[in-house]
């Protein structure tokens, strides 16, 4: 009734974060589908006590529905009923179960994959995240025909491999293993033996002809050029001063 209470806001925060909620209101409703059993439980107890037979028969009805649903496990009492928390309802969506199914990397591309109409139940496709999977529908959780998830190269789909996780397993993927290094053991070097001392065999070996090298081929002399005749000293001609007479 209170709407500011801290540490319901804290735990109701938690559950968002850990199945990928959208918000506070899908926690809301599987607090109310749980205490909508809850109470029919505590009514059919006060009523086991008078030995009413139409208790007895109510009370194997509910019984029967909460395993089916895969909330309780098969041949629990009514103590077992009452005893139930909000995550056991969630645990039990088909976002949750998708994820854990392998199908996703995470609970809010679950949450995707189911809301784009991927993922089919029973050859149905299922458009609803919150949609309550029967015990024995759980195996027959798949992609649609038409998806293109189909295809194992699709950048989509995980890729680690299909794994499977029981309830009350911490939403968790496994973490990749890591192969070990093999270590070969050293191997000795193998002592070095002399070999037995044993005549060498003689192998003729052919003589190969001599190669004649190439007779040196005559060089062409070189064309005399005729020489340049030889040029005259030029005579210097001394120019007379004419002389004027006084």
């Amino acid at each position: 009734m209170h709407p500011w209470k801290e540490s319901r806001i804290k735990t109701e925060r938690e559950m968002i974060k850990k199945y990928g909620l959208k918000n506070h209101k899908e926690v809301w409703k599987a607090k109310t589908y749980l205490g909508k059993h809850r109470e029919q439980a505590r009514e059919l107890l006060a009523k086991l006590g008078t030995a009413s037979p139409q208790a007895k028969k109510e009370s194997d009805q509910l019984l029967l529905h909460l395993s089916r649903m895969g909330i309780v496990a098969m041949g629990a009492s009514l103590d077992d009923v009452l005893a139930l928390d909000t995550e056991s309802v969630l645990s039990r969506r088909l976002q949750t179960i998708v994820y854990l199914k392998g199908f996703s990397s995470t609970p809010y591309q679950a949450r995707q994959l189911i809301s784009h109409g991927h993922v089919a139940v029973s050859g149905r496709k299922v458009t609803i995240p919150s949609y309550m999977v029967a015990k024995d529908e759980e195996g027959q959780i798949e992609y649609t025909i038409r998806s293109p998830l189909n295809e194992l190269s699709h950048p989509a789909r995980p890729k680690g491999d299909v794994y499977k996780t029981e309830q009350g397993v911490s939403l968790k993927a496994p973490s990749e293993v890591k192969p070990a290094a093999v270590v070969l053991p050293k191997q000795e070097p193998a002592a070095i033996v002399a070999p037995p001392s044993q005549p060498a065999a003689v192998v003729p070996v052919p003589s190969q002809p001599t190669e004649i090298p190439p007779a040196p081929v005559a060089e062409k002399p070189a064309e005399e050029k005729p020489a340049k005749p030889a040029e005259k000293p030029k005579e210097h001609v001394k120019k007379e001063k004419k002389t004027e007479g006084v």
